[in-house]
């Protein structure tokens, strides 16, 4: 049975339409590109679904597990104005999953 690998979706113009001048999770000011809630390294594309901005203190938090996925998915979820799942199941469909 052959393996196909999933072409992770690449976007440098939306990256750079999601990014805000202020972090969605504390409302700190924010200088860095937007966090990818689900990592470039499992698949996660450069979609708005994906993308949330963080100053630099959230996203040291992200990356180190004190800021949970979840939460930044729901903030997605919020700003994009779906729900939690439906926020879930695009970013999964993104990155190559069969999702119902």
């Amino acid at each position: 049975m052959e393996c196909i690998k999933h072409k992770r979706v690449k976007d440098r113009k939306m990256i750079k339409a999601m990014r805000k001048d202020y972090c969605e999770r504390c409302g700190a000011y924010a200088d860095i590109e937007p966090h990818h809630v689900f990592t470039v390294g499992s698949g996660g594309g450069d979609i708005a679904m994906n993308l949330v901005q963080l100053c630099t203190s959230c996203h040291i938090g992200a990356h180190s597990g004190s800021v949970k996925r979840d939460e930044l998915l729901a903030i997605v979820a919020r700003r994009e104005g779906v729900t939690y799942e439906d926020a879930y199941r695009v970013n999964r469909k993104a990155m190559g999953y069969m999702v119902d």
